[in-house]
């Protein structure tokens, strides 16, 4: 008797062990229990300010451009994501070259990035010595007379596709450009 007693002892102590086992096991935060965990794909991205997202969001653009970028939370109701001020230096707003990007808390850095790219573009076209519309025009199969507003939007937005990260967005009234014709515009008007 005492023996059969003994072994039911042991034989508790052992399922209570099992038992303990498993609590924590399903306690754990990847048990069967467990709450899924979300985690942010970008933690640090969420703490930096407007002009940490920039500075962050630069190191994605692959184009050497080194103009000064200033940057600041978007106003609630605001539209426009950035703006270029290019030499030569002028009155206010104009008085020190620079790109002015308007973060909104939602945008990735894929997107600040892409926004970057863009005013680089304006920046850029400003700046080249060899840059003459009606060959942009003729490459991008715009007719001639096309608005200023119109041309500089599509090269700016040719600019981004080719050196920010890729983005579905295209947001000038032009069509977007095959891969192979952006290959193209990068050799002629890009290298």
């Amino acid at each position: 008797m005492l023996v059969a007693v003994r072994r039911m002892a042991v034989f508790l102590v052992i399922l209570a062990g099992v038992a303990v086992a498993v609590v924590i096991w399903s306690l754990r935060p990847d048990g069967p229990g467990a709450r899924p965990v979300v985690l942010d794909p970008e933690p640090e991205w969420s703490g930096l300010d407007a002009q940490g997202r920039c500075e962050e969001a630069l190191r994605e653009v692959t184009h050497p451009d080194s103009w000064p970028v200033r940057c600041r939370w978007r106003r609630p109701g605001e539209m426009l994501q950035g703006q270029a001020y290019p030499p030569p230096t002028g009155p206010p707003p104009y008085d020190e070259p620079r790109v002015e990007i308007y973060v909104a808390d939602t945008q990735s850095r894929a997107q600040v990035a892409n926004a970057i790219a863009h005013e680089l573009g304006h920046m850029h076209h400003t700046r080249e010595p060899t840059f003459a519309v009606a060959d942009w025009l003729a490459a991008r199969g715009l007719p001639a007379g096309t608005p200023a507003e119109v041309w500089a939007e599509d090269y700016a937005e040719v600019f981004a596709a080719l050196f920010s990260p890729p983005s579905d967005a295209w947001r000038a009234p032009t069509p977007r450009p095959t891969p192979e014709a952006l290959a193209s515009l990068k050799a002629r008007f890009f290298s």
